[in-house]
């Protein structure tokens, strides 16, 4: 889904879920279901400002207390 030097989002349909790492902070979340759709609808609002990664980081930011996993290998 998008990718750049301080964000990794990757969605998984089959599994209805969505990966996210924050490389700033090195920390990541896996969310599933109604969490997974919320993101989804607040991510689609970001692209659609038109203000580019700095949308997608406020996007990501309000989910910031998920961020609860460490990221190792991106």
């Amino acid at each position: 889904m998008y990718n750049d030097e301080g964000l990794y989002i990757v969605e998984y349909p089959g599994h209805d879920a969505i990966e996210v790492i924050d490389k700033r902070l090195g920390r990541g979340m896996v969310i599933r279901s109604e969490a997974a759709l919320r993101f989804r609808l607040e991510l689609g609002r970001a692209v659609q400002s038109g203000e580019g990664s700095e949308a997608m980081d406020d996007c990501v930011d309000h989910f910031g207390g998920l961020l609860t996993q460490r990221a190792i290998y991106h």
